[in-house]
């Protein structure tokens, strides 16, 4: 077979292939950048509208966490198996299950679909890992993701605040019945998308890996290590004030949902422009780099809303909450690519244990406490939790830092 014929696009030179995979990615996300809208902004304002307590604001801000918890054992039989079919089944499934709280709108219901929805999303994290290991070329993957997330960022925006008039107007029905389908339609496309010979893959093991032959990929990789400590750290930090920002919003500042569509605009549009330019970072520099400077962001939004507490605050916290993500979605997926090459799936498995275990024990302590200890209290612990992150992450690499030398 003749090799492919390079195309030039977006300033880049790829395969067709490279080129068509983008495309499906690029559809993919317009129909997804809804469902990303409701369940990412506007699911808990809504349990909350709905009688939800302090606790069940906690479980669902856990949710996401908890459905990783066992994304180790299904990272191992991603790196055996069909990762398409890892994402596309669990996918269809649980986006479908968004409708449940229009039918009975309670908040166990708001708990149980989260909860249901994100242990389905555990299984198909680790095999999205890993299908873009294989379907775009490690010198153009960090570019290519930003490029896909600005679109999704673009959208974004103005979607934050038509959803927030819309559940303003008439209630979350409309919002709901709309992620669920435009869900289900952004899965199927993203299933076109085709592999691409990639040539600094690794053989893959022969055997499915245990959770010992996982742990052992850490000891044995210090860089890795020592960024696994760092994430947990300001991770941990990071979804310990997390739930405590919706409770200010709903039930102190009692924001009207266009209130919190305007400050989810910012976030938005600061999360297109980091990943903007942080997939050049990732590329011309390195994924540590863009690392550092995501954790430095999240510590800035504890501070915000510890030392002001109003609605000002909520605006650029929300701002700084988008360059944090933005950076941790493509920068963390792209330093496990980079430290642990054919071995993907199964080191972002271990990546996702260890976010379902802080991100299940934050939120629940954070939202446990909040009527014994003050706000103020648990947000300066949080932004601590970070600035540790932060420091753990360029231990030994200071003077590279400064003199410019690529941080590995």
């Amino acid at each position: 077979m003749n090799a492919e014929t390079n195309v030039s696009k977006m300033g880049l030179l790829m395969s067709k292939t490279v080129w068509n995979n983008f495309r499906w990615e690029f559809a993919a996300a317009i129909f997804i950048s809804v469902i990303s809208v409701v369940l990412g902004q506007f699911f808990i304002p809504l349990a909350l509208r709905h009688g939800a307590s302090s606790l069940d604001v906690g479980i669902l801000t856990a949710a996401p966490a908890i459905g990783l918890l066992l994304a180790p054992f299904w990272a191992s039989m991603i790196e055996k198996g069909n990762a398409k079919l890892y994402m596309f089944y669990p996918n269809l499934i649980g986006r479908m299950l968004i409708i449940l709280p229009l039918i009975y709108p309670k908040p166990w219901v708001y708990v149980a679909t989260s909860l249901v929805f994100h242990l389905l999303m555990g299984i198909q994290a680790p095999a999205y890992a890993s299908i873009m290991t294989r379907i775009y070329p490690a010198e153009l993957r960090g570019r290519i993701m930003g490029n896909v997330r600005v679109a999704m960022g673009a959208l974004m925006i103005p979607l934050a605040y038509v959803i927030g008039r819309w559940i303003d107007s008439s209630g979350g029905g409309g919002p709901l019945i709309l992620a669920a389908v435009t869900g289900v339609i952004s899965i199927v496309l993203f299933t076109m998308v085709k592999e691409v010979a990639i040539d600094n893959h690794k053989v893959l093991p022969t055997k499915r890996a245990t959770l010992f032959d996982q742990l052992k990929l850490i000891k044995e990789n210090r860089k890795l290590a020592l960024f696994f400590v760092a994430t947990t750290f300001a991770g941990f930090g990071n979804l310990l004030a997390s739930p405590l920002y919706q409770i200010i919003q709903v039930q102190k500042l009692e924001l009207t949902n266009i209130q919190i569509g305007y400050a989810r605009m910012v976030y938005f549009f600061c999360l297109l422009a980091a990943y903007l330019i942080m997939g050049w970072v990732i590329d011309r520099y390195s994924p540590k780099r863009a690392m550092f400077f995501g954790i430095a962001a999240y510590a800035i939004p504890p501070i915000l809303y510890g030392l002001f507490g109003n609605y000002a605050a909520v605006i650029v916290a929300g701002g700084f909450q988008g360059i944090g993500d933005a950076i941790w979605d493509i920068g963390c997926m792209a330093y496990v690519f980079k430290l642990a090459p054919g071995r993907e799936a199964v080191v972002f498995g271990l990546h996702l244990l260890l976010f379902g275990i802080r991100g299940t024990i934050a939120p629940l302590l954070s939202t446990s406490l909040i009527h014994s200890v003050s706000l103020n209290l648990m947000l300066g612990v949080a932004a601590i939790c970070i600035l540790i992150g932060c420091l753990m992450l360029l231990r030994g690499d200071q003077t590279k830092l400064l003199t410019g030398t690529d941080l590995s």
